[in-house]
């Protein structure tokens, strides 16, 4: 998984279209009703709250219940994807924790889909239940972190929220600091490819694959910015569910057969094809904000350059630590 600024309002209206209008308009409000709240008591938290239900600091995760939301999407010429997410879970120390969420999703279909295909526009919806498993290892320069992901295909085939199969990932992070900087290196298999905060891609994928990141991050205090650059290597026959083109009413959400067009989910519903249908690579850049009075607030905005694809995609995330404002709420009560 605070304020949205009026340009994005005014963008949102145009990316999505009318019938999204009012529910995006709802999220909006809520989510500046949650920072209200936030702000009146994140100025005397005595200690920095975790940043949403997967955050840790050098000191590890922060031990208890967990519990935050975090709405983000990304934009780009094949399509628009956004979506309110909302996780709760148990960290039993410092070094291990759990969590499950889910996702509600807000899809906006390209103008060339709409105009050809106007019963094949997507809309919204929940996504796949999702379990995290996290450990955490800290060190005196060199931190690492893993994560092992699982999915339920609780989502809606026919609209691109799911893949219809179970899904799992593993995932593992380095990082060393030297100073301001931290370069990092991710690495990761799975059977499905993930979407990043970087990159909410216009489908899913079904299929082995080991994906790649490093790059580097320079903290400025509230600001820290980011470059890397990623890979995706599939290996095995793929499935791309598109998110922007949605199944057919009462059709069989299934593949007319082999492809080796990379940009067939804008074409259709479901594709198959080998390994190159969801091969992948590029680098991506970000920003982050972290408001010193708003500390259970993080803002983040970023930019993703799919080679293999030639898409360029923005991102946005606005996450809310909404344990850390209860534990706030908690402290200033004693």
């Amino acid at each position: 998984m605070p304020v949205l600024r009026p340009y994005l309002i005014l963008d949102i209206r145009l990316l999505l279209g009318e019938a999204l209008v009012i529910q995006s308009i709802r999220i909006i409000a809520v989510s500046f009703l949650l920072l209200l709240f936030c702000r009146s008591n994140a100025a005397q938290t005595p200690n920095p709250a975790a940043n949403g239900p997967a955050s840790q600091d050098s000191a590890g995760f922060y031990p208890g219940w967990t519990l935050g939301t975090r709405f983000e999407g990304s934009t780009s010429s094949d399509g628009k994807v956004f979506d309110l997410g909302t996780a709760a879970g148990y960290n039993f120390s410092h070094r291990f924790g759990i969590d499950l969420g889910i996702p509600y999703f807000f899809v906006g279909t390209p103008t060339t889909i709409k105009g050809k295909n106007p019963q094949a526009v997507s809309g919204t919806g929940l996504g796949d239940l999702g379990a995290n498993v996290r450990f955490f290892l800290p060190g005196k320069s060199t931190n690492y972190a893993s994560t092992i992901h699982l999915g339920a295909p609780t989502g809606d085939k026919s609209k691109g929220f799911s893949t219809g199969h179970a899904t799992w990932n593993w995932s593992n992070h380095i990082e060393h600091g030297w100073g301001n900087f931290t370069p990092y290196i991710d690495g990761s298999v799975g059977n499905t490819v993930p979407d990043t905060h970087h990159f909410r891609r216009p489908f899913m994928t079904f299929g082995y694959n080991a994906a790649f990141e490093a790059g580097t991050e320079a903290d400025a205090g509230p600001v820290s910015l980011s470059a890397s650059a990623y890979d995706v290597a599939p290996w095995g026959t793929q499935t791309v569910v598109s998110r922007v083109f949605r199944c057919g009413s009462g059709a069989k959400c299934a593949s007319a057969g082999k492809t080796t067009n990379r940009k067939n989910y804008l074409n259709s519903s479901v594709s198959t094809g080998d390994a190159n249908l969801a091969r992948d690579n590029g680098f991506n850049a970000s920003a982050e904000f972290k408001p010193k009075a708003l500390k259970n607030i993080d803002l983040e905005a970023d930019y993703s350059r799919s080679v293999p694809l030639r898409l360029n995609t923005f991102s946005f995330g606005i996450a809310l630590d909404i344990a850390g404002v209860l534990r706030s709420r908690a402290s200033q009560s004693h």
